[in-house]
């Protein structure tokens, strides 16, 4: 069986800063959320700043499983708006 890997490109501006204020006003270290994130703090602080250029799907929804906030929406309405 061949699998094929679809990525998706969209822009979400303001999305490292309201990880952060989510993750801040929950009160939850950087270390817990990159933990619950399977990624390292570094990479979630390059997130958060918005020095990371691209976010990979996988990542948002594990943050959003840690923050235990559904981003996916904003991803479909980002989406919608390009496509429309």
């Amino acid at each position: 069986m061949n699998l094929m890997q679809v990525t998706l490109s969209v822009d979400l501006p303001g999305l490292g800063k309201r990880i952060r204020e989510i993750r801040e006003t929950k009160g939850l270290s950087p270390t817990w959320v990159a933990a619950q994130a399977g990624m390292s703090v570094a990479n979630l602080y390059r997130i958060e700043s918005e020095d990371a250029k691209s976010l990979p799907r996988e990542t948002l929804r594990k943050l959003s499983e840690a923050l235990d906030v559904d981003f996916d929406a904003e991803v479909k309405a980002a989406l919608a708006q390009e496509v429309g």
